[in-house]
């Protein structure tokens, strides 16, 4: 799997997250502490997370 694929698969998962908890993206950026802006990066699909982001989002959104 290339990293775009991986980085839209990833901003997919997330997205589907936020749908299931009736979570919006300003609701999900307030709860990460970080700009709508930054969260609509996360969910383009072209951000290339790193591991501390994504266990930083897995925590937050106690999925691990």
């Amino acid at each position: 799997m290339t990293e775009l694929r991986k980085s839209i698969h990833m901003a997919e998962a997330i997205k589907n997250v936020l749908r299931e908890r009736h979570m919006s993206k300003s609701e999900f950026a307030s709860m990460m502490g970080r700009d709508v802006a930054v969260v609509k990066e996360w969910l383009s699909g072209t951000y290339r997370f790193n591991l501390p982001t994504l266990l930083e989002i897995s925590v937050k959104l106690e999925l691990i």
